[in-house]
């Protein structure tokens, strides 16, 4: 059967998935409505495998669609559904127009370096640190690349179009918030993403079969695959143009078999065969019905070969392996000193996590580091993070109230997160989630220290949990922290630098605040239908 058209769908269907999953993080407007995003989100592996201990959605429907998936025709998924998958087959094929025509060669998969890095990724999970996920996983490393790289220069490049619209029509477009950039997380994320650029270009799919951690799991569902590809013995003419289009190099035409637990399923074999020599078979299908490769099979691959275009050259992978376990590990090691120094001195407050976590553990021990919510944040208060949880919580974002408060009625980073680190909550359930208390420090608030007026805190605070009551012929903030959810309203407020004299302490584990009081609610409502002039 002649399956040269798998290519084609597949390179339609893998755009189609990148186009949506960059979607997901320049929605601007929220366009998108969250049952899209939550059935589209379900399709990304380690996300979904996450939202499974969550119990049953529709996150884990998607998971069992991929698994099922695998089962069937093997890693598909790898091709097809990852972004991050696609994003290299890009790289991969600006590799070829920059560098000329190359091909690949054979190259034995190293299985147990893969698949122990996994398995010490998911036993750190266990024990609560996702450090080695947050690296490897492909979405977030996806994810992380639009919301701290390709977002700002969106941004700006819109921005730029509004003013020179803006010369003709100062109504036509409206310009967007340039979002806050973590330079720390940008930094680390940069460099993960140069590192998979670079083994794209020079190796092909190497990072999905030796640190992916999706690409592992789905390595061994591969083995037991019902349909696989395998090569038609009788049928092949031994010119080996599989193995040099083989990205995952796992075609080895000497013995005229693939390695399908590390195949891939780009289909790029499948298309430049000429002699319909790969095929998917049944994994029940005996070896003994295809006749053993002969002398002339040899001979044809051997000269084919030889005047063809340069091999690929690469190091042993063991040796590459132990580098970039080094790498990393260095890396993180000196980040760990570098993020432990700057919380001292920048952060000596736990950090508050969103609304919909639950509380740090639980936040902690979900979060992938996507920066989906961050993306989606439109107060941006939901920032970056370092090492603000540890080094167990590397990268993952944070309540930062310096740059915004949380709006009293969004929900909008729990209508999307992947993994279930933010589990959905309505607005209702949102406005009594309380993720931290205030402080008040009278000593260093303005009213003391500089004798002027402010009820600033009070003002922002959505919840009155900051009353104004008399001081000295002036008025001074009086926390009532039963009625506070937290959102920081109040601290990013303070006109007080740099240390505030009001601000939120994080709750280890999310509580619940007491509603308003009816009497509040009206005066809120009212307040709301007012003209603000």
């Amino acid at each position: 059967m002649n399956l040269k058209h798998l290519k084609a769908l597949r390179v339609v269907v893998s755009v189609t998935v990148l186009a949506c999953s960059a979607a997901l993080f320049l929605d601007f407007n929220n366009v998108l409505p969250p049952s899209f995003q939550r059935a589209f989100l379900s399709l990304q592996f380690i996300p979904s495998l996450l939202q499974v201990t969550e119990g049953v959605s529709v996150l884990v429907f998607g998971f069992a669609a991929v698994i099922l998936l695998t089962l069937l025709f093997g890693r598909v998924y790898c091709s097809t559904l990852c972004p991050l998958g696609t994003v290299q087959d890009i790289v991969i094929r600006f590799a070829e127009k920059f560098r000329g025509r190359r091909r690949f060669r054979f190259s034995r998969p190293t299985y147990l370096a893969h698949y122990t890095l996994t398995a010490i990724a998911f036993a750190a999970l266990l024990v609560g640190s996702l450090t080695l996920l947050d690296l490897l996983e492909p979405f977030s490393n996806f994810g992380r690349v639009m919301n701290d790289g390709v977002k700002p220069v969106v941004v700006a490049l819109q921005n730029a179009a509004v003013w020179v619209i803006s010369r003709f029509n100062p109504y036509a477009v409206a310009p967007l918030a340039f979002p806050a950039i973590a330079w720390t997380s940008f930094a680390v994320s940069a460099a993960l993403f140069l590192t998979i650029v670079y083994l794209s270009w020079q190796h092909g799919r190497l990072f999905c079969n030796l640190l992916c951690p999706a690409g592992a799991l789905l390595s061994v569902l591969a083995r037991v695959s019902l349909f696989k590809m395998a090569m038609n013995k009788p049928n092949c003419s031994g010119c080996a143009l599989c193995e040099k289009v083989c990205k995952a190099q796992c075609i080895q035409t000497d013995d005229q078999k693939i390695e399908f637990s590390a195949c891939v399923s780009c289909f790029n074999c499948m298309q430049v065969c000429p002699s319909v020599g790969i095929e998917y078979r049944t994994r029940f299908h005996s070896a003994t019905r295809d006749a053993m490769p002969n002398e002339k099979h040899r001979r044809a691959r051997h000269t084919r070969m030889k005047h063809s275009a340069p091999p690929i050259h690469s190091d042993s992978r063991r040796k590459f392996f132990r580098n970039v376990v080094g790498s990393i590990a260095g890396v993180v090691g000196v980040s760990a000193v570098v993020g432990s120094t700057l919380q001292a001195k920048t952060q000596p407050l736990d950090p508050v996590t969103p609304p919909g976590s639950l509380g740090r553990d639980h936040f902690t021990s979900k979060c992938t580091a996507c920066h989906l919510c961050v993306s989606v944040c439109p107060t941006q208060v939901l920032s970056p993070g370092f090492f603000e949880y540890g080094l167990a919580g590397l990268l993952q974002p944070r309540m930062n109230y310096d740059i915004n408060y949380c709006n009293y009625d969004c929900t909008l980073c729990s209508d999307v997160c992947p993994t279930g680190a933010i589990l959905p909550v309505d607005q209702p359930t949102k406005k009594l989630i309380q993720i931290g208390k205030t402080t008040f420090v009278k000593d260093d608030c303005i009213v003391i220290t500089k004798k002027k007026d402010c009820a600033a805190c009070s003002e922002h605070c959505p919840t009155k949990a900051v009353k104004m009551i008399p001081y000295e012929n002036r008025f001074l903030p009086e926390v009532h922290n039963e009625y506070c959810v937290g959102c920081g309203a109040c601290e990013h407020a303070c006109p007080v630098t740099p240390r505030k004299a009001i601000f939120v302490a994080a709750n280890e584990i999310h509580l619940a605040a007491k509603p308003q009081p009816a009497k509040h609610q009206e005066q809120r409502r009212e307040v709301l239908q007012e003209f603000p002039f």
